[in-house]
């Protein structure tokens, strides 16, 4: 759940940085007509931008081992054994 509310987080960064941008600099960030054309446009692209480039992050630098290798959940002497990554041995 944490990972779900940073990448929506992540995405409403640009649109909060606009709105930041229009409020400090008294343009009126509640006006309808500064958030038509052009910006939303580009709000809506570094939104998704940013989203797939921390995805992309995530992905590179999360995970196992290469070689590890997964056991399923399975019974064991009458007993419920949950899934687990089992890392190699490296003294074989």
């Amino acid at each position: 759940m944490t990972r779900i509310a940073f990448h929506a987080l992540l995405a409403l960064l640009p649109f909060a940085a606009y709105a930041l941008w229009l409020h400090f600099t008294k343009r009126g960030w509640r006006a309808p007509e500064r958030w038509r054309g052009v910006p939303l446009v580009w709000l809506v692209v570094s939104a998704v931008g940013l989203t797939l480039g921390s995805l992309a992050a995530l992905a590179l630098t999360t995970g196992g081992s290469r070689k590890a290798l997964y056991v399923p959940a399975h019974m064991e002497n009458g007993v419920f054994v949950p899934g687990r990554i089992v890392e190699p041995d490296e003294k074989k």
